[in-house]
């Protein structure tokens, strides 16, 4: 059976896939993500059902039980908050780590602020949160990481792993999106300048830029003769349409700047239209795995799907967008629930610890 390598990158845009040169080179679909932010469009994705976007994390059977059901030997990478295995991301992998440590305390007055809701969300109109990498791991490290841990494994392998270098503020230091920039695109959209706009979206390309090149040092460095390699992302980011910039997950907005994400294969035929759920599937399909029943993604390789659905969680309420692709539907602020086998899953907020919230912080989360 073939090795299996599939890696995600954050905030990545359909439209501007042009930017990454080796990922260019394969076979180019659109997929529709299964939610609006990172955790709930990866469990959907990693869980290949619409009830990880639900809930907001992996639920059994994940891709990395299927795949090691079908005899791989399964490894999972991140540098994400959102992965952390208290969601449930390792369920599966024989080998995982998401990287993530405690972020940086920071602003005692924020930290302080941060444990009543009316007092943190006045403390945030004022003192917005910057987003920043300095407290993930970067892309070069994960993908040095990755190219070990593959390579110490006996074949067939099955690869995840998610990269976070293209992320808003898009890198670190000089490579990012200065602060100032990055406060005024979130907060007031409105005042930014012609140039400023050129700089967000500049430092947008060169970030995804730098992820390709680590992509094809990835695919270079490992093994595997003939690896089947898949490359999508969780969601897209906004540059001004409808006066946001950047994907705010509290807004739950599903528009197609955020849902539509590129689906590249080196050696897979996929049938459009498609859904980040499908990706699971097919690959299963492919190296002659068995889908679960449970999973709502279908192998598209030869029969493409009719429609897709978007979920859109935050804190308890959700909006959610159907499509057959001449029709789109939304419903905003709506209560969701689903049921499966007479037990119904409804969307609920989650409790984390502080550890993680300051994470997602970090990442200019606000609440």
């Amino acid at each position: 059976m073939r090795d299996v390598i599939f890696v995600t990158a954050d905030s990545v845009r359909y439209d501007f896939v042009d930017a990454m040169e080796f990922v260019s080179t394969f076979s180019q679909h659109q997929g529709v993500t299964g939610a609006h932010y990172t955790r709930p469009s990866l469990a959907s994705i990693l869980t290949a059902s619409y009830q990880g976007a639900i809930e907001s994390r992996a639920v059994s059977p994940t891709v990395a039980e299927a795949f090691s059901q079908a005899g791989y030997t399964t490894i999972g990478l991140s540098s994400s908050p959102h992965t952390d295995p208290r969601f449930g991301f390792d369920a599966g992998f024989d080998v995982y780590n998401n990287y993530c440590e405690a972020g940086n305390r920071g602003n005692p007055l924020r930290q302080f602020a941060s444990q009543f809701d009316l007092i943190r969300k006045v403390y945030h109109r004022f003192r917005p949160p910057h987003a920043k990498l300095s407290n993930r791991l970067p892309d070069d490290e994960l993908i040095d990481n990755a190219i070990a841990a593959f390579n110490d494994e006996s074949g067939p392998r099955f690869m995840w792993l998610h990269m976070m270098g293209t992320h808003r503020p898009y890198g670190l230091g000089d490579d990012a999106v200065p602060k100032e920039i990055d406060r005024k695109a979130l907060f007031a959209p409105e005042k930014l300048s012609a140039d400023e706009k050129e700089t967000i979206t500049a430092k947008y390309r060169q970030t995804l830029s730098r992820a390709d090149a680590e992509i094809e040092r990835l695919v270079d460095a490992v093994d595997s003769s003939d690896p089947l390699v898949v490359f999508s992302s969780d969601h897209g980011d906004e540059f001004g349409e409808d006066g946001h910039y950047f994907h705010q997950p509290q807004r739950r907005r599903v528009v197609d700047s955020l849902t539509t994400v590129p689906v590249a294969t080196n050696d897979l035929s996929l049938c459009e239209p498609l859904s980040v759920l499908d990706i699971a599937p097919s690959l299963l399909s492919e190296v002659g795995g068995k889908i679960p029943s449970e999973w709502h993604g279908k192998d598209v390789r030869e029969t493409p799907r009719d429609q897709t659905l978007t979920i859109a969680p935050w804190h308890g309420t959700t909006t959610v967008a159907w499509q057959d692709f001449e029709t789109k539907i939304v419903s905003r602020d709506a209560d969701v629930s689903m049921v499966r086998n007479g037990e119904t899953v409804d969307v609920e907020r989650d409790d984390v610890d502080d550890d993680l919230k300051q994470q997602m912080r970090d990442l200019g989360y606000v609440e």
